[in-house]
Parts: C-alpha cells; structure tokens; sequence
C-alpha cells in the first residue's frame, strides 16, 4: 500500500516539476504576443461594436477609425498575423454572441484558401482573450484550447500535436536583451490590462442545415491550378461562417485584398480561375465578394513602392484602401 502510495506521489511531484519548469520556460522565451493582445485590447475597449473585421495581417489594411468616420459605424479589426478561416469562425463565434453585430467582413487573399489552420498562431491569438484573466481561468482556457485541436486527424500526424504543450519550441527567443524585453513586456502589461466579459451574451441561432460543400470542394479538386493547392477543410470553415452568420441575419462580406502587382502576376491565368471559384462560393451562400486587388483604379493609387512586401501596406496605403472598403460597405 505504502509503495502504490509513493508511486502516486512520486508521479505527481514529477507532473508538479515539469509544469512549473515549462512555465518559467514560457514567461521567458515565449516572444510577447504584441499582435493578438492588441486587437483583443481594442475590442475590449469599445463598448458595442455593429461591424466585424477579421482575417490574416493582410487585414491590417483596415484602419477602424477610417471606416467609423466614413459609414457612422462602431467597427473592431481582429486580423492578426496567420490567421486563418478556422481562428476567423472562431472569433465570429465568439463575438457575435457578445455584440449585435450587423456585419462581419472576412479580409483574405487567395493564398487563405490553401491552409486551414496555424496552430502555433490559433493558439496565440486564442489565448489573448485569457491575457489578464485569473490564472486558473486562463490555465483552463488554453487546456481547453489544445485539447480542442486534436479533433484534426491533420494535427494529430503533425509536430504541432506534442509542440502545442511547449509554447517555447515554437515562438522562442534566446538572446539576453530579447528576453529582458520580453519580460518587461510581460510585466508592464499587468497594470493596464484589459479583461474581455464572457458573461455578456447575444442570442444566436445555430443552422439548421448547411449548404453542402462537396459539389464545391469536386469543383476546386477539378480545377487546373498549379500555384494553388485549395485546402478542403479551408472552404469547410467558409462554409460554416457564411451559414452561421446567414442564420442570424448579419451581413458577411468577404474581401481580396490589395497585393503587390508580382504577386498577381505569378499566377498568370490561374489568377482569374481562383477568383471566379472563390466569388461563387460565397455568393452562393448569401455572402457579398469583392475583389479590391483587381481594381485598377486603386491599383493606380498603390505603387508597389507603397508595399513593404508582397501584400502588406504602409500606413498612408491603408488609409487608401479603407477608403475604399467604406465605400464598398456603404
């Protein structure tokens, strides 16, 4: 009896160790997620908001406070970096249940369509909206969170599937003034904080029956691409996003953003095959699609010396293509 005892704690003590030590290991190196803390800031500190933005860093572009001036909106721009259409529904989930949302804006490139997930950067951008919450709550909510992401056959056969417990392995950094920052980083944000209301909730309706994505994802394994390798469970996501938000009669509305000219380019005909697919897709399903990265007139307005690489924007450009977008919304 003592032995089986001392094995249970023994067993424990391990456990208790090993977690402390890849805590410690995480507050060090784990680069501050500067990126997701800040949109989650800003949504939390907007009382109501009526219009959503999400998607990848290529929705920096939207610039709230252009398109609240111009359309008399309360809008809240979520994009963050690698973002894809799962982390999308997944944000679209959440504040809709906490905000009568009139609208919800999808920021893509056609290049979203070739990946449903980045764990590494779900799980930063998830784990923001726990960033000043008590520690239980917050340990609890990014348990959950990766115990959520073994329900993809494609991360269990991944790396991700053991690197999701060691935060570190993924977004470290060793160097000594890296990490002073890091931690006083860390240690500064205590005292503003912010805390997102999970109490505060919106009734939603679930679909009771989803428009089939199989005659879709035959049409997208049939299509000639070369460039793009259309990800199934990608226009599975859209799906779900453009059925939940039509069942609760908020407008959704996806946009192409601008890219820089080469990147068009390189696609060659294939460019226009993407664009005809992706359009049907969503206006079949109730949505809206615009395509700015094909508009020649705001092409004329954004050089490629406006680009800091291949899609994203100086400042002065993203006041440009906001413009833009309020128009289109209006």
């Amino acid at each position: 009896m003592k032995d089986r005892l001392f094995a249970v704690v023994r067993i424990i003590l391990f456990i208790s160790i090993f977690a402390t030590l890849i805590g410690i290991m995480n507050f060090y190196l784990v680069q501050s997620n500067w990126a997701s803390i800040d949109r989650w800031e800003q949504y939390s500190a907007k009382d109501d908001i009526d219009t959503l933005f999400v998607g990848s860093s290529v929705g920096w572009v939207v610039v709230p406070r252009t398109i609240d001036g111009l359309n008399s909106c309360r809008c809240v721009n979520l994009s963050t970096p690698n973002q894809f259409y799962k982390t999308s529904l997944e944000a679209v989930r959440f504040v809709s249940k906490q905000q009568p949302l009139s609208m919800v804006v999808l920021l893509t490139g056609f290049e979203g369509l070739e990946s449903s997930e980045d764990y590494a950067a779900a799980m930063a951008f998830n784990k923001a909206q726990y960033e000043t919450a008590p520690l239980i709550q917050r340990e609890a909510a990014a348990f959950a969170l990766k115990m959520g992401r073994y329900t993809d056959p494609k991360f269990l056969t991944s790396v991700d599937s053991i690197n999701a417990w060691f935060d570190w392995v993924e977004s470290f950094t060793y160097s000594i003034p890296e990490i002073y920052k890091n931690v006083a980083y860390r240690r500064s944000r205590k005292d503003p904080g912010y805390a997102l209301d999970f109490t505060k909730k919106v009734e939603r309706k679930e679909p009771q029956s989803t428009t089939s994505v199989k005659d879709d994802i035959s049409k997208a394994q049939s299509l000639d691409l070369s460039h793009i390798d259309i990800d199934n469970r990608s226009l599975e996501r859209l799906d779900e996003m453009a059925s939940y938000l039509t069942a609760n009669d908020v407008r959704f509305v996806v946009i192409v953003t601008p890219h820089r000219s080469d990147a068009g380019e390189e696609l060659g005909e294939e460019y226009g095959i993407i664009d005809s697919f992706l359009e049907d897709f969503v206006t079949k399903r109730g949505g809206e699609y615009f395509n700015i990265d094909s508009d020649p007139a705001l092409r004329e307005l954004l050089p490629d010396n406006m680009f800091m690489d291949r899609e994203h924007i100086v400042d002065e450009g993203n006041d440009i293509v906001s413009t833009k977008i309020a128009e289109l919304l209006r």
